[in-house]
């Protein structure tokens, strides 16, 4: 009975994990059907990427610091209590009888609360200079986003065009085959030499080698780009889209420029970074002025003596004392270091300022040359793609000019060879522009500071 009863249970622990087993590879086969275009996979890119969420984390934290720098504003409260033992060992002299020295109990409460009035707008500006931080690490968060977003349209621009080149080479070894075929058919008939038979092998040899490589291409870009979307390497993702240039770029270089120093975050952080120095140079500024506060104090003070006292009559009196009062009262210090110590920290917060300033210079006169680079390369590849159209066009014609000619016996293989060879290389020399083209634009729109995610306005 207890054999029956085991069997069944462990027949059912089988059917469970088989369930679960089917469960997880339909799962996987759903995920499998999933079709992402270079707008969408940016989006996903940018929703869980590792160092986005970096930054987001960074900006919680500017606005706690911005909290802290904030509560300075504020009074602060304090609150302090002691308790004391005094046990009297020896006393001479005339105060002997002094009550402040014989065995007692002293409890104590203070309360104070304290409120900066001036203190040289130091406060004030490290405020400032918080609030500033948060916009620095904003833009740098921008700046963070629009490199991913750069990262990502190229690698599906590559895989766009890797798929284009494996689709070439898959339409030249199919070419290449019938070639084969027809150059032993010639062959057999003695209507050509056997070299060309052997040429049509190396021919196809050859081809056959590039779309290894190809498809080794697409596959290994593919997984760059299921990895940076944060999907297993071996996720069957479809990226949907076709490397095709959809719209002509009509702006002027001087119109991008000026887009790039309107937009780029770089400049923003740069920017952000000569604000919060120059608050740097005021807070130690204000370091040379004299601070003042006030404060309001509450004291609670009780005295407990071991003995009680005798008045002149020799009766006892009892000694025991309570207090309570409270204080106010303004500080004023001023601190001077003779060593310089302030005038030194000034100036190097102006050197600061300064340096930061020479940055900025620097840093605009690279996004300059960066703009008008992949302006040119753009112009560059545009202008390739044109010639190559053509060049298409023309290769495709001749190959169909050498494929009628060899079907009527007056082409020769050697002649279908060359035609299909300038046909693959055309074929590649487009789509070569056409990526070229795409990935300058990708470029040039990062090089503007605009968001421009499908590349398509």
């Amino acid at each position: 009975m207890k054999r029956g009863i085991l069997k069944n249970l462990i027949q059912v622990a089988l059917l469970a994990a088989a369930g679960l087993c089917l469960a997880g590879s339909g799962a996987w086969a759903g995920d499998a059907d999933i079709s992402l275009s270079l707008e969408e996979s940016i989006q996903r890119g940018l929703d869980t990427n590792p160092r986005i969420r970096a930054a987001e984390s960074e900006i919680k934290k500017a606005d706690a610091d911005i909290g802290r720098s904030r509560g300075d504003f504020f009074p602060s409260f304090s609150a302090q209590a002691q308790y004391q033992w005094l046990d009297s060992i020896d006393s001479k002299g005339p105060g002997e009888d002094d009550p402040d020295y014989m065995d007692q109990e002293i409890g104590t409460v203070n309360l104070r609360l304290s409120q900066p009035i001036f203190s040289g707008m130091t406060i004030y500006n490290t405020h400032q200079k918080a609030m500033l931080e948060k916009n620095r690490i904003q833009a740098w968060k921008i700046q963070m986003e629009k490199e991913l977003i750069l990262e990502i349209q190229l690698l599906f621009l590559d895989l766009l065009k890797a798929r284009e080149d494996l689709k070439s080479l898959e339409d030249a070894v199919a070419r290449l085959e019938t070639g084969v075929a027809e150059a032993e058919a010639f062959h057999e008939r003695r209507m050509a030499p056997y070299t060309q038979v052997l040429q049509a092998y190396v021919d196809l040899a050859d081809a056959r080698q590039e779309l290894s490589q190809a498809r080794n291409t697409v596959e290994t870009t593919r997984v760059r780009l299921n990895i940076i979307l944060d999907f297993s390497a071996h996720r069957n993702i479809d990226y949907a889209g076709a490397l095709e240039k959809d719209v002509d770029f009509t702006k002027s270089l001087q119109e991008c420029l000026d887009m790039a120093f309107r937009y780029r975050p770089e400049l923003r952080i740069v920017q952000k970074g000569i604000d919060i120095a120059e608050k740097d140079r005021k807070i130690a500024l204000g370091r040379f002025s004299p601070q003042l506060s006030a404060a309001v104090d509450y004291h609670i003070r009780d005295r407990d003596y071991d003995e009680p006292g005798e008045d002149m009559a020799g009766q006892p009196v009892d000694r025991d004392q309570r207090n309570t009062y409270w204080t106010a009262g303004l500080t004023l210090s001023w601190e001077f270091g003779l060593g310089g110590q302030q005038y030194y920290e000034y100036s190097s917060r102006d050197h600061e300022v300064e340096r930061l300033r020479q940055s900025r210079r620097e840093s605009e006169n690279e996004i300059a040359a960066e703009v008008q680079t992949y302006f040119m390369d753009l112009q560059e590849a545009g202008e390739r793609i044109e010639t190559t159209r053509t060049a298409l066009e023309h290769a495709r014609e001749g190959f169909a000019m050498a494929e009628n000619r060899m079907s009527v016996r007056m082409g020769t293989i050697s002649e279908l060879l060359d035609a299909q060879a300038r046909l693959s290389r055309a074929e590649a020399n487009h789509n070569r522009a056409v990526g070229d083209y795409l990935s300058s634009l990708a470029r040039l729109y990062h090089a503007m500071g605009v968001d421009n995610r499908s590349l398509d306005r």
